[in-house]
């Protein structure tokens, strides 16, 4: 087990969907690695936030009187002489009615489909901020000894500029995870303004422009290039984060 692994099992380890083998390769790797132990400490009060304050949305009072007018009706069509509500047509009814409940919460409280990753890079930083947590695993203001550092440890070659010339000081960097990707985290600062920029592999080769948003407060520049994707996350101003953003995708 090394990290790289540990970062691509580590939601499954948590949720406790792996076999008795893997869990142990698992506890003795994390025994041993205190960055690893980290992470899986941020995944697990992630996991208990996300279920405490989560929103759950109930089915609307209207869609049930709606659906059983939608049954009456078809069975009224089909069967002239039989315009009453059978036990079938109850039991059909409170099934549509529980699934309609569930996919209309599901529907609801998913991120909006066209940057999907915006909401797990807030939480991911949110979590890489809190006190008992470790924000930085290599420090260093030097592109050459914080790029070199994730040889081994991920499967890509993650942007590291020297961008201090236009106020944004290289802090270090640290692994990570967005959702269910693992990523590096390049972290930065902006006057007293943390910026974490996530980066991961990208689905498909397609370039995507800056798209800059506001997520629960936090400004959230989101774009894709070379392979990669990315998602800057900090405080700082929309217009701020999006000159960040540039200056990491230019050439």
């Amino acid at each position: 087990m090394n990290c790289m692994r540990m970062q691509q099992v580590l939601d499954a380890h948590i949720d406790g969907e792996l076999d008795r083998v893997t869990t142990a390769d698992i506890a003795a790797h994390l025994a041993e690695c205190s960055t690893c132990a980290s992470r899986r400490d941020q995944r697990v009060v992630l996991q208990q936030t996300l279920r405490a304050q989560a929103p759950y949305f109930k089915a609307p009072a209207s869609l049930a009187p709606a659906l059983r007018r939608v049954l009456i009706q078809t069975d009224e069509k089909a069967n002239p002489r039989n315009a009453g509500l059978s036990w079938l047509h109850v039991a059909a009814f409170a099934t549509m009615a529980a699934w309609a409940g569930m996919l209309a919460g599901y529907w609801l409280a998913q991120p909006k489909p066209d940057y999907p990753q915006r909401d797990p890079a807030v939480a991911s930083h949110v979590a890489a901020l809190a006190p008992k947590y470790q924000l930085i695993d290599v420090a260093s203001s030097d592109r050459h000894t914080v790029k070199p550092w994730f040889q081994g440890k991920i499967d890509f070659a993650p942007p590291v500029k020297d961008l201090a010339g236009e106020g944004f000081v290289l802090l270090g960097a640290r692994l990570d995870q967005v959702a269910d990707k693992p990523s590096a985290a390049v972290v930065y600062q902006l006057r007293k303004h943390v910026i974490n920029l996530f980066v991961w592999r990208a689905v498909d080769q397609t370039p995507d422009e800056i798209i800059t948003s506001s997520v629960r407060g936090f400004s959230v520049a989101t774009w894709a290039n070379g392979g990669l994707r990315f998602a800057a996350v900090s405080d700082v101003d929309g217009r701020d984060l999006t000159r960040f953003a540039q200056l990491i995708r230019a050439p």
